[in-house]
């Protein structure tokens, strides 16, 4: 059977309103990292002001408050794929750019490739829309 070093990649933009995302969405990363769901590959902050100016800080490593190396990051992320992703931050607002692994797909996709199968379609759909829908259609 194939062993794959990586499962497959996502790349999201995650907007938000202001300059930053709160402390509990950091935590709720972190706790995703924990749990072995994703692997985080890269984490940038794109912040586009009133103006319309971006500013991009891109996060190589992070530390906990006793200054303990939490994450560290490979930094996937390309500058071109940085610059696209970002170019969706609309002004006043933020946003933290991610690439994940996910783990929970790694041995899927090694059984799916020595099945010779392959990925023909990927389409996702966000979580309030699918909630949205569900809460209408299932009673």
């Amino acid at each position: 059977m194939t062993t794959f070093d990586y499962g497959p990649i996502e790349f999201y933009t995650i907007g938000f309103d202001g300059d930053r995302p709160g402390p509990a969405v950091l935590q709720a990363i972190d706790d995703l990292v924990a749990s072995g769901t994703v692997n985080l590959l890269d984490l940038i902050f794109a912040t586009r002001d009133a103006n319309g100016d971006l500013t991009i800080a891109e996060i190589t490593d992070t530390t906990d408050d006793a200054g303990v190396p939490a994450l560290d990051l490979a930094g996937l992320a390309s500058e071109e794929d940085i610059e696209a992703l970002a170019d969706a931050v609309p002004a006043g607002a933020s946003a933290a750019i991610l690439v994940v692994e996910l783990l929970w797909a790694k041995s899927f996709a090694a059984t799916l490739y020595d099945a010779g199968g392959f990925v023909v379609s990927r389409q996702g759909i966000p979580a309030p829309l699918v909630n949205a829908y569900l809460s209408e259609h299932l009673d």
